[in-house]
């Protein structure tokens, strides 16, 4: 993803990293892996999902409202025992893995399962997911945070970062002293951003239905007003867009110049666009031409029908008309690398090698970067995480 395809060439891989790749074949070699008939490409990196939300496939049906949509999903998820939960976990890795997902940016509300995810076998980066909009509760919820920081990453090849949920449910002091931590802890800060048409409104003149759901869940704060900004101009001014990886992006078409000054990233959810029927979408064009990284993630089975990768990447090249299939594959490689700060995405030197390989019929005659997109295709045929090979469970 990074130069021309190399046909009939050699990768050579050392301790987990890649050392070259050259386009002739040194000759034989006991170690030597023969991938002739394969594509090989980097590994899939999924920048936004929820897999402790896995266990509620199928539990939840598009609402009239986004409010009425949390409703229902808070019970829901309160309600499911620790083994469906731990269940879902893995089956839900377990389909990206078949479908290609090597590297992961996941959210996690419930810091107990940071081992679990964390020791998966994704290069990832687990995220805190924080939520809190009484700004007396900020510095309490704070050092809750920093607590976990101070364990350390779960895993060699993971490590942790923060992510107060979203505009609408994470008070202004809780989001400056997340921004303070990410600073002092060198961490990836993510947050869902503009994703529905109630957030923009919440903002500038304060919306009934987000009001009215904080209420609900006694966590609204009286003494919050609005600040007569949009969702992007509001975290800038909180201090927390620097760098931040944007989530959805669906109302953003009036702040692209400040999502580049700010090297913001952005991460489009297909799947999960479809399953809420929604018609404004992620500018994916012009961020791109402004030069914005933008990523692909499955977000969660409580808002798609779907965790397998392959299925996310039809879903964008449907709903993305403007965007070529190359431009998906570098959104879904390179794109969620650079956004997650991850040292994969490409198959260059130097580059961890996490790898991921199509079979290809001899017979093949169209361009390369069809092949992830063919519609019968449920899986890869090759596939190794920091150089190391791993078995995928057969259905």
């Amino acid at each position: 993803m990074c130069g021309d395809p190399v046909e009939n060439g050699e990768l050579i891989i050392d301790d987990g990293n890649i050392v070259e790749i050259s386009a002739t074949q040194s000759g034989s070699d006991d170690a030597a892996l023969e991938l002739t008939d394969h594509l090989l490409m980097p590994g899939f990196v999924n920048a936004h999902s929820h897999l402790s939300l896995t266990a509620l496939e199928k539990k939840l049906s598009p609402a009239d409202s986004f409010a009425d949509w949390i409703r229902a999903l808070i019970p829901l998820n309160s309600a499911l025992d620790n083994e469906s939960r731990v269940q879902g976990i893995r089956s839900g890795a377990e389909a990206m893995k078949r479908s290609g997902v090597t590297a992961l940016g996941d959210y996690v509300a419930d810091p107990e399962l940071l081992t679990l995810i964390g020791d998966l076998g994704f290069r990832s980066v687990l995220f805190l997911e924080t939520i809190g909009f009484h700004s007396e509760r900020a510095q309490e919820l704070c050092k809750k945070v920093e607590e976990v920081l101070m364990r350390g990453n779960p895993s060699p090849i993971c490590k942790l970062g923060l992510a107060p949920h979203a505009p609408y449910s994470v008070s202004p002091d809780l989001f400056r002293s997340l921004g303070h931590l990410a600073q002092q802890y060198h961490c990836p800060v993510s947050s869902h951003v503009a994703e529905i048409k109630e957030e923009g409104r919440f903002l500038v003149l304060g919306d009934d239905s987000l009001e009215e759901l904080l209420k609900e869940r006694s966590a609204w704060d009286p003494k919050w007003q609005p600040p007569y900004k949009s969702p992007i101009q509001y975290l800038s001014s909180l201090g927390i867009l620097d760098r931040l990886i944007a989530v959805h992006c669906n109302f953003v078409s009036g702040d692209l110049d400040l999502m580049a000054e700010k090297k913001v990233s952005a991460v489009f959810c297909p799947q999960s666009s479809e399953w809420f029927g929604r018609t404004n979408l992620m500018p994916v064009r012009a961020l791109l031409d402004r030069g914005i990284s933008v990523a692909l993630g499955t977000d969660s089975l409580a808002s798609s029908n779907s965790l397998n990768f392959l299925d996310e990447l039809r879903m964008a090249d449907k709903l993305l008309p403007d965007i070529s299939r190359k431009e998906i594959l570098t959104m879904a490689t390179c794109g969620g690398a650079e956004a997650l700060g991850l040292p994969c995405g490409t198959l260059a030197s130097e580059q961890r090698a996490d790898l991921i390989g199509f079979r290809v019929p001899s017979a093949y005659s169209g361009p390369w970067w069809d092949v992830p997109f063919e519609p019968d295709r449920r899986e890869v045929d090759f596939y190794r995480v920091d150089g190391n090979p791993e078995v995928l469970s057969q259905d």
